[in-house]
């Protein structure tokens, strides 16, 4: 029997009001410590699976980058760490320092800090990691160039994401919830 939460027994994180993709959610939402790793551990949600490789990409196609979309319904539904493996295919396969990776590697921070939030409710000392790690997604994606960028709005974005996380900076511990910063694609 399984001991851990799975996604489905996570009402307050299922409720959303857009999905920009059609792909199924993994069944629970990685958090270390509390659930199998998904590709190293047999009982993984991902075990197995073949890692894509990306060939160049243009940001100006976003709205039809299936792995950039489902990426942002994973972070948008609490999927953190999978997020990041959604999108880590095409930030490696971007141009270094271009517009496209840091706005990728930006969004990456932001959602490995909400992953460290959710994490502190069990060791408060990944307030530091989610610190260190909202700042320089922060500094990244106001790094991009541009307002909006693959349909993001990356002022208001970090205005809402900004205002979620700063209480971490005096310890205290914002709940990841259907009210957690989202991001919200202009199509």
């Amino acid at each position: 029997m399984v001991d851990y939460p799975l996604a489905d027994s996570e009402t307050e994180l299922n409720i959303g009001k857009v999905r920009y993709s059609s792909r199924d959610f993994p069944p629970y939402r990685y958090v270390p410590g509390m659930h199998p790793h998904p590709t190293n551990s047999p009982e993984g949600h991902s075990y197995d699976d073949d890692e894509e490789e990306h060939d160049k990409w243009d940001s100006d196609l976003w709205k039809t980058n299936g792995d950039y979309l489902f990426g942002v319904d994973l972070y948008n539904y609490h999927y953190y760490w999978e997020a990041h493996e959604a999108w880590e295919g095409l930030w490696i396969a971007a141009v270094r320092n271009s517009s496209e990776h840091r706005f990728l590697q930006g969004l990456i921070k932001c959602g490995a800090a909400l992953l460290k939030i959710r994490m502190a409710n069990y060791q408060i000392q990944d307030l530091i990691g989610a610190r260190n790690l909202s700042r320089s997604g922060m500094s990244l994606l106001s790094q991009v160039g541009q307002d909006e960028f693959m349909g993001l709005d990356i002022p208001n974005f970090l205005k809402e994401y900004g205002d979620f996380v700063n209480p971490i900076n005096q310890d205290k511990i914002p709940e990841i919830n259907s009210q957690s910063p989202r991001i919200k694609l202009m199509i």
